[in-house]
C-alpha cells in the first residue's frame, strides 16, 4: 500500500510510524523544510518539502499511484484544498482530511465533501471517548467498543497489589470474575501474556470484561468505579461544545463549565442554558473555594493548554475529586508522562485522531481501534466476513501464539462471551483482537 500524508506533525508523523512499521510505503509532504528533516531522520520514508495544493508536488510524491492520500495540516483550508485536487487529478486514490471547524462540518461530519472520501474531526473524536468514558462510570483509561458489551480497562500493578506475584491463570482463577488480560507493559516492552506470566509490581496491564461485570472486577483490584453525579468540565473549547450536545438536558443540568474567556462562556450558555457556566480563571485558588470544586465527582481538564490540563487534574484529585479526566492536545509526549501521575483517564488529542484514521485505512470490516502502551499493542474489533479461512475452525487450531490474543466474541445473534479455545468462528462474528504493533499485518490477514 502506498500512503502519501499531507503534515509532518505530531499526527502525521505517529500515522507515519504506524504504517512504516506495518510496511506500508509511505510518503510525506510538507510545506516546512524543517519538519521535512525530521521526518526523513526519524522515519524510514521520503519527505518532500512543498505545498499540498501544489499540483507538481503531489505527483512528486506518488499520488497517481498512491492508494490513499492523508491530509493533517493544521490548516482546514489546506487539508480540504489538497483532498479536493487530490480527488479531481487522481481519481482512484482515496481521501482523507482531518478538519476541526464546525463551520464546515456542523456537529455531525459529512463526506464526501468536495470529493473527500473520509472526514475526521480531531475534537469529535475526543468528545466521543470522554462521553462513553463518562457514560460507563469507569476511569482507568478505559475504552468501548460500539458493537459489543465488552470494556477495557488499563490498571497499574502497585506495591501491596494482590495481583502482584501472582501468574494470569493464578489471578483468573481466583477472581469471581470473568476477563482476559489483553497486554502487559513492563519497563517500557510490551507484549501478550500467557497463563504463566507473572505480574511484578510496576506493570500496567490492560483487562477486557464485559461492562457489567467489569465493576466487579475493578473492586477485586482495589479500584475505584462510580457514576457521576456533578461534574466540572474546565474549558469551554469545541471538544466540550461536542461533549455536551451529547448529553441529555437532564444530564447537562449536572453539569458546570469553567472557562477564562468572556465569550467562550456566553457561547456555550446560549447552547446549553441547562447547564451552570462560570467565568473564572482554575490557576486562581479563589475559584476552587467559591465554586466548592472539592464537592464534585468528576473534573475533566479540556483547556488548550496541556501542561494546565495535568495540573488542574492532578490538584483536584489531590482536593478530594474522586476523579479526574485530562486532555492532552499538543504534545503526545506528555500523554505517557500524565498517566504516572494520580489521573484516572489521560486523553490523547493524537491518539485518538490516528486509532480513527488507522480503523478508516485497514478496511470496513474493523469497527474500532483502540492503542494501547504508546501504541506497542492494539485491541480492534472485527467482523468476521463470508468466506474466511477460519470460519468453522476453533480457536485452539489455529497458531496465535505470541501474534495475536483473541478476547472477547459478540455472535450475529448477539450473544457474547470471552474467548476460549472451544470456540468456533462463524460468519457475523464480531472479535475482539489483541495484537503487537509488529504482528498488525498478520491479524488484518488473518481476520480480513
Amino acid at each position: 500500500m502506498h500512503v502519501v500524508i499531507l503534515g509532518a506533525g505530531r499526527r502525521g508523523l505517529r500515522l507515519a510510524r504506524h504504517l512504516i512499521e506495518e510496511n506500508k510505503d509511505v510518503v510525506i509532504i510538507d510545506a516546512d523544510p524543517g519538519r521535512c528533516d525530521q521526518a526523513s531522520t526519524k522515519l524510514d520514508c521520503m519527505a518532500i518539502n512543498g505545498s499540498g495544493t501544489n499540483p507538481d508536488v503531489l505527483r512528486n510524491a506518488g499520488c497517481e499511484h498512491a492508494d490513499i492520500f492523508i491530509a493533517l495540516t493544521d490548516s482546514d483550508e489546506v487539508n480540504l484544498v489538497s483532498c479536493a485536487m487530490v480527488a479531481s487529478q487522481f481519481k482512484e486514490v482515496r481521501t482523507v482530511a482531518a478538519i476541526r471547524s464546525m463551520s464546515y462540518t456542523g456537529t455531525e461530519l459529512t463526506a464526501p465533501l468536495l470529493g473527500i472520501n473520509y472526514i475526521v474531526n480531531p475534537f469529535e473524536e475526543v468528545s466521543k471517548l470522554i462521553y462513553d468514558i463518562v457514560q460507563s462510570g469507569f476511569f482507568l483509561n478505559a475504552s468501548t467498543f460500539p458493537h459489543t458489551p465488552f470494556m477495557l480497562c488499563q490498571l497499574s500493578v502497585t506495591h501491596g497489589a494482590k495481583t502482584a506475584g501472582k501468574s494470569v491463570s493464578q489471578i483468573r482463577a481466583q477472581s469471581t470474575t470473568e476477563f482476559i488480560i489483553a497486554g502487559i507493559q513492563r519497563m517500557g516492552k510490551a507484549f501478550l501474556p500467557e497463563g504463566k506470566t507473572v505480574l511484578q509490581e510496576g506493570d500496567s496491564f490492560a483487562v477486557i470484561a464485559t461492562k457489567d461485570q467489569m465493576s466487579d472486577l475493578l473492586e477485586e483490584f482495589d479500584a475505584k468505579f462510580s457514576r457521576p453525579k456533578h461534574t466540572c468540565i474546565v474549558g469551554a473549547g469545541r471538544i466540550t461544545r461536542f461533549m455536551m450536545a451529547r448529553f441529555t438536558p437532564s444530564a447537562r443540568k449536572k453539569i458546570t463549565v469553567i472557562d477564562i474567556d468572556e465569550t467562550k462562556c456566553q457561547n456555550l450558555s446560549q447552547l446549553y442554558p441547562e447547564s451552570l457556566i462560570i467565568k473564572g480563571d482554575i490557576t486562581e485558588e479563589n475559584i476552587w473555594e467559591d465554586e466548592n470544586i472539592s464537592s464534585y465527582d468528576l473534573l475533566i481538564a479540556l483547556t488548550d493548554k496541556d501542561e494546565l490540563n495535568i495540573i488542574t487534574s492532578t490538584y483536584a484529585k489531590r482536593i478530594g475529586v474522586p476523579h479526574a479526566i485530562a486532555l492532552v492536545r499538543t504534545n503526545p509526549n506528555y500523554a505517557t508522562l500524565a498517566r504516572h501521575f494520580d489521573i484516572d483517564t489521560v486523553i490523547s488529542t493524537t491518539e485518538a485522531t490516528v486509532d480513527t484514521l488507522l480503523r478508516y485505512i485497514r478496511g470496513e470490516n474493523i469497527a474500532s481501534i483502540h492503542s494501547l502502551f504508546d501504541g506497542d499493542i492494539e485491541v480492534s474489533e472485527y467482523t468476521m466476513l463470508k468466506g474466511n479461512s477460519l470460519e468453522g475452525k476453533a480457536l485452539k487450531t489455529v497458531p496465535l501464539a505470541g501474534k495475536v490474543t483473541v478476547t472477547g466474541i459478540t455472535d450475529k445473534n448477539g450473544k457474547s462471551f470471552l474467548a476460549t479455545g472451544n470456540y468456533v468462528f462463524q460468519e457475523g462474528d464480531r472479535i475482539l483482537v489483541a495484537v503487537p504493533h509488529d504482528h498488525v499485518d498478520f491479524a488484518q490477514e488473518l481476520f480480513s
